[in-house]
């Protein structure tokens, strides 16, 4: 169930992510506190597993809709951390022969800082580059069986695809508002 909800969440981003920036930050938040849920004990209540995930994407999704500005740091923090906590092990692996050591923490600490600097100095294109690329790994995932390596062919063919539609609808909207 939940890869199906990636799925679905991950072909919007691919497409449609700029113009869905409130759905880009509210799933991402789902997703970290997903993930933030390794860390409760597991003999927790399943409540406090969906408390935490609830309560991460609502402060994502209310950063945005209270300032928006401020969002793209705090989307940006979510997005880096998450994307290389997930996936960077695997690229690196694929490409270069290693992974990534160590707490997967520290790793999302790093990734979520360089994404925060980056989507808050790009702002709205940063959020076109970052929801296509998220999109793109979340629906080459679906793949399974495949490679590291072809998995990241699949999500580097999907985002290039993605990033051009996500540019070209800008380009329509921006063109029609003259």
């Amino acid at each position: 169930m939940l890869n199906i909800a990636k799925g679905v969440y991950g072909g919007l981003m691919l497409f449609l992510g700029r113009d869905m920036d409130w759905l880009f930050s509210l799933g991402l938040g789902l997703l970290v506190g997903f993930k933030l849920t390794t860390l409760l004990a597991t003999d927790s209540p399943q409540w406090m597993f969906i408390v935490v995930i609830l309560a991460v994407g609502l402060i994502s999704v209310l950063s945005y809709l209270v300032y928006p500005e401020a969002s793209y740091i705090v989307t940006g923090f979510l997005f880096g951390g998450y994307l290389l906590s997930e996936f960077g092990s695997d690229l690196l692996k694929a490409f270069f022969g290693f992974g990534l050591s160590g707490s997967t923490w520290i790793i999302f600490f790093v990734g979520a800082v360089v994404g925060a600097v980056i989507l808050g100095l790009t702002k709205e294109w940063g959020i076109m580059f970052s929801t296509a690329l998220t999109g793109a790994f979340l629906v080459a995932d679906l793949f399974t069986g495949l490679s590291a390596l072809a998995e990241a062919l699949i999500a580097s063919g999907l985002f290039i695809i993605g990033s051009l539609i996500q540019a070209i609808l800008m380009r329509v909207e921006k063109a029609s508002e003259r």
